[in-house]
């Protein structure tokens, strides 16, 4: 990087990974500009529940290399009072022009309805309307957010009570350009939800789901308040089966191993034996690629009583009261196991 310590540095995306970019960026004095299209830091780590392989929150993390063992906040010590960085939330890059070590980006940036600098997160709001709340309580800026399609009778008298006059409805969207040396994309990753593989029904048989989606529900500041419930009918789930390899290490789909999904089932398949006292977790897969310190996650589900089918789902059906019928063939066993369970 040519960047000096009076240049600034674009950073696109303001997840883990562009966070973490500013940070270390920050620390060696190079200022930088983090652009997120939405209103809240963090991006796909808002959905998580725990990060391995410390199981913290997700915001947490260890020191950088030059302070190791040290933790901080994302937010609260490493992002808001970093005066090297400059949050621009609700933006997009729209054009980028020039070359390196003189880039021009035009950025439109989307109203900002509650400023997060006025807002005390009284909840007065909420209480005059459905159009705002908290996106998390994690979320950063802390502030609440505004969403004009579920405006009601109730959104202008929040923004006449609020007594910070955080809240400006009439905001307007605005464009400006800045000058950068150089270019960080980040933006992050969509998961890969297997629609178009039909014989595991997703999409199809509503409890039938993703880890991304089962870490929403573990989530205890999620929806479910963090109670394993069945997408179907609000049921309490008392078996989960999870799959691994869908739709990897497969010639018609990925070739390759991801090589954090074993690792992001045996984290979820932990919580469930441990804090779900109530659910048993079974774990479908070819083999278990736990590498490095992350093998403690395969120990310690199997001290647990995690149970581990070595084989692949071959037939998912759904039955009428709402559990889901899976058969297996387990190719230790060299037999096909059928299993009902509440979550797949």
């Amino acid at each position: 990087m040519r960047a000096s310590v009076s240049d600034t540095v674009l950073i696109i995306g303001a997840g883990v990974a562009g966070m973490t970019a500013a940070v270390e960026l920050a620390d060696s004095g190079i200022r930088s500009v983090l652009v997120e299209r939405a209103s809240s830091m963090g991006g796909n780590a808002l959905d998580l529940y725990k990060a391995f392989p410390t199981d913290d929150c997700f915001y947490c993390f260890e020191g950088n290399r030059w302070r190791p063992g040290i933790r901080k906040c994302f937010y609260r010590s490493a992002m808001v009072d970093q005066p090297n960085i400059e949050i621009k939330m609700g933006a997009e890059v729209k054009e980028i022009a020039g070359g390196p070590g003189d880039f021009k980006v035009r950025i439109a940036v989307s109203p900002t309805y509650v400023d997060p600098r006025k807002c005390t997160l009284c909840g007065l709001c909420s209480e005059r309307s459905k159009a705002f709340h908290l996106l998390s309580p994690q979320c950063q800026p802390q502030a609440v957010t505004y969403d004009s399609s579920m405006a009601d009778d109730g959104t202008r008298k929040a923004e006449e009570d609020c007594p910070t006059k955080a809240i400006k409805l009439d905001a307007q969207p605005s464009e400006e350009t800045i000058g950068a040396s150089d270019i960080v994309i980040a933006t992050g990753y969509h998961e890969m939800k297997p629609i178009d593989m039909q014989e595991y029904g997703y999409g199809r048989i509503p409890n039938v789901i993703t880890q991304l989606e089962l870490a929403q529900m573990l989530d205890p500041n999620g929806k479910s308040g963090g109670v394993l419930l069945r997408p179907s009918d609000g049921a309490g789930v008392k078996q989960v089966m999870m799959v691994q390899c869908v739709g990897s290490r497969d010639e018609e789909h990925h070739p390759y191993c991801s090589k954090v999904c074993c690792v992001f089932a045996l984290k979820h398949a932990n919580i469930i034996a441990t804090e779900r006292q109530h659910s048993r977790v079974s774990v479908v897969y070819m083999d278990i690629r736990t590498y490095d310190r992350h093998e403690r996650y395969y120990r310690e589900s199997r001290d647990a009583g995690v149970e581990f089918i070595r084989g692949r789902v071959t037939r998912v059906e759904p039955r009428k009261d709402g559990a889901v019928n899976v058969t297996v063939y387990d190719s230790l066993l060299d037999k096909y196991l059928r299993s009902s369970v509440d979550l797949l």
